[in-house]
C-alpha cells in the first residue's frame, strides 16, 4: 500500500475538524440580538397595558427595526393603542401591522361521530381589518412655528399685550423631555400711588430651560413643564411726569415659569399649539426717593398665553 493512499483518511479528518471548529466559532449577530430584545420590550409593553394586555398580539422585530404586529383586537382604539405602544419602544424604527378588529370567534363544537349533527361553518368576522402599512416613527425631534403671545401682569396698571412670537418644540415622545422658554413680555414698572399716568415700560426678556412631561392621548398631547433661567431686563422711563419715587433703572434677575401646553397633531408635519403659564420674576429697581437713588425689589410676574401652529422639520 502506498504512502499516498494512507494519507487520505487523515486528510479527510483534518478538513472535518476545521469545518467543525469554524461552525462552533460562529457568533450571533449583535443586530439580531438587539432585534430580539426590542421584540421582547414591545411584547412586555403590550402585556402590561390595561387596554390591550389580554389581546393575542404577535410581535416580530426585524434587523432593520421594523416591528410587525398581528392578531385580533376588540376595537380600533385598541389597535391604535397597540401601534402607539410599539412606536414608543426604543429600537423600533417603524411599525407594520395587520390587526383584525372584532370579537373572538366561538369555540368549535365537539361533535361525536355517529350523532348525525351538522357542523356549520363559523360566521365571518365582523368589523374591518385595520391595517397600518409601513407607519414610520412620527415622533417630532424639532418643530418651529409662530404664535400669538398674550401677556398680562396683575399690577394696578395691568393690561393685556399681544405680539407675534416664535415657538420651538423639542421632541414629542411620552415622558420626560427638555423644555425651553423665551416668553418675552412687557409690564408696567412700579410707580407711586400719586404719580403720572405713564410710568414707562419694563421689558422682561427671559431665557429659560428645564423639563416637561408629555402625556400623549392619540393626536393630542398634554405637557406640563417647569423652566427657569435669567431675565435680561430693561426699563424705558416716561419722558413726562414727576420723577419722585419713579423707577429709573432695573437689574437682571432670576425668572421661572410653570406652564401647561397642549399639542394637537393636525397632520404628519403640522401641529396646533396652545399653552398658558405663569412667569415669575422679582427684579431689583433703582428709584428716585427724596432726591436720592435707592434700590427696591418689586414683582414683575405675568400670565403668558401662546396660541399658534408649528411645522416639524425632523
Amino acid at each position: 500500500m502506498s504512502r499516498h493512499s494512507l494519507s487520505r483518511p487523515w486528510t479527510v479528518l483534518f478538513l472535518a475538524a476545521i469545518v467543525g471548529a469554524t461552525g462552533c466559532a460562529t457568533k450571533v449577530s449583535p443586530v439580531k440580538v438587539e432585534a430580539a430584545r426590542a421584540a421582547a420590550r414591545v411584547k412586555t409593553a403590550l402585556v402590561n397595558d390595561p387596554l390591550v394586555g389580554t389581546r393575542p398580539i404577535a410581535v416580530v422585530v426585524g434587523e432593520d427595526g421594523v416591528a410587525q404586529l398581528s392578531g385580533r383586537v376588540g376595537s380600533e382604539a385598541e389597535a391604535t393603542r397597540a401601534v402607539e405602544l410599539a412606536r414608543a419602544v426604543p429600537g423600533v424604527a417603524r411599525v407594520v401591522t395587520r390587526l383584525q378588529v372584532g370579537a373572538e370567534p366561538p369555540a368549535p363544537v365537539d361533535v361525536s361521530p355517529g350523532t348525525g349533527a351538522v357542523v356549520e361553518p363559523l360566521p365571518p368576522l365582523r368589523g374591518p381589518a385595520l391595517e397600518f402599512e409601513e407607519l414610520e416613527d412620527d415622533r417630532t425631534l424639532l418643530a418651529l412655528g409662530m404664535a400669538m403671545l398674550f401677556s398680562n401682569d396683575e399690577g394696578s396698571r395691568s393690561d393685556t399685550r399681544t405680539k407675534l412670537w416664535p415657538i420651538v418644540r423639542l421632541g414629542s415622545g411620552p415622558g420626560l423631555g427638555p423644555a425651553l422658554g423665551f416668553d418675552w413680555y412687557d409690564v408696567a414698572p412700579p410707580a407711586p400711588e400719586r404719580g403720572p399716568g405713564d410710568v414707562g415700560r419694563l421689558r422682561i426678556r427671559p431665557v429659560m430651560a428645564g423639563l416637561r412631561y408629555t402625556v400623549p392621548m392619540g393626536r393630542v398631547s398634554i405637557a406640563p413643564s417647569l423652566v427657569g433661567g435669567v431675565a435680561f431686563n430693561s426699563l424705558e422711563v416716561a419722558d413726562t411726569g414727576a420723577a419722585e419715587q419713579l423707577a429709573v433703572d432695573v437689574a437682571n434677575s432670576f425668572v421661572w415659569r410653570a406652564s401647561v401646553s397642549v399639542w394637537v397633531e393636525t397632520s404628519r408635519r403640522t401641529a396646533f399649539h396652545a399653552s398658558i403659564g405663569r412667569v415669575m420674576a422679582n427684579p431689583r429697581f433703582t428709584v428716585v426717593e427724596q432726591g436720592r437713588l435707592a434700590h427696591q425689589r418689586a414683582s414683575a410676574d405675568a400670565t403668558v398665553m401662546l396660541v399658534g401652529i408649528a411645522y416639524t422639520l425632523f
